[in-house]
């Protein structure tokens, strides 16, 4: 059942901003990170260690399908569990793993973003992101970083409008098509492969970071610190995800629990909160609506 909905208001330079708070729906088994041990099966069948069930995943996934979005991947690996003998049950525990293992590793994600970033017809926007639009629609260009960059549609609208962008991504299908985007739009980007966990963002590099639909852990104190540290004074991070709570099931690898998250930045001394939302709306990697937040924050002038 739906729980009931409580409204936060949050007030950031004289103006209000309503961010609708809902509980996530429960799901058919817990996220769960692949070193975490093993769980209990129904029937008492066998039970794959966590280690064995991530790369029994690893090792199929090159073979899957060209696919629009992340969703119908996973969805044709539980699928191939149960035509294997899993039990619903079981099959569900080990696809709970292997999205939990996603939040952390990183040696599915070039795998599987290759395979979304050569499919035609792309089920994600390939417009900038609205958010990013308006944060940035009265500030002077600088320098920016697009984490998780993809195909390229942030950098490339900074680029347009005069930043100097950097993007990173492990995915190097992705971040050709990036490049292939900005000349057509007669603009320079810098691309990086390279994974969230190895990029290194420096100190006081930035005047803007974007980061949307992307697991960075920005629950992590340490790492919105490390945000802080890498930005100008001035400088903004701007963030849009999928959204649940900590504990709900089956969460996705990108899902955010907002009020985790704008604690994380609260925390921070150098970052002030500029616009603060958990609402159900139209993401830009899917069509349906579902549970999203969106965070703008700003570092304090000296």
């Amino acid at each position: 059942m739906r729980s009931k909905r409580r409204v936060l208001v949050w007030r950031a330079r004289g103006s209000w901003l309503v961010a609708a708070l809902l509980l996530a729906l429960g799901g058919a088994a817990h996220a769960t990170s692949p070193a975490s041990g093993t769980a209990g099966a129904a029937g008492g069948a066998a039970v794959a260690s966590d280690e064995a069930v991530w790369k029994d995943f690893i090792d199929w996934l090159p073979s899957a399908p060209v696919s629009q979005t992340p969703q119908p991947i996973f969805d044709l690996y539980r699928q191939r569990l149960v035509a294997q003998g899993a039990t619903p049950g079981e099959a569900d525990r080990r696809l709970g793993l292997v999205l939990g293992g996603m939040r952390a590793r990183t040696d599915g994600w070039r795998v599987m973003f290759n395979k979304i970033y050569t499919a035609p017809n792309g089920g994600f926007s390939t417009e900038p992101s609205a958010l990013l639009v308006g944060a940035v629609s009265e500030r002077t260009p600088g320098r920016a970083l697009d984490v998780g960059a993809g195909q390229g549609r942030n950098s490339v609208f900074l680029a347009m409008r005069g930043w100097n962008v950097t993007g990173f991504d492990i995915s190097d299908e992705g971040l050709k098509v990036a490049q292939q985007n900005a000349k057509k739009a007669g603009v320079k980007i810098a691309t990086v492969v390279q994974s969230l966990q190895s990029f290194d963002m420096g100190r006081g590099q930035w005047d803007l970071i974007v980061i949307t639909y992307e697991p960075a852990p920005l629950v992590s104190r340490d790492y919105v610190q490390k945000l802080a540290t890498a930005l100008r004074p001035g400088g903004l991070v701007v963030v849009e995800s999928f959204a649940s709570d900590a504990g709900a099931k089956q969460r996705r690898p990108v899902d955010i629990d907002p009020q985790e998250m704008l604690r994380a930045f609260l925390a921070a001394p150098d970052l002030r909160v500029l616009r603060f939302e958990d609402v159900v709306g139209t993401p830009e990697w899917t069509r349906d609506k579902t549970r999203l937040t969106r965070l703008v924050v700003e570092k304090r002038a000296r």
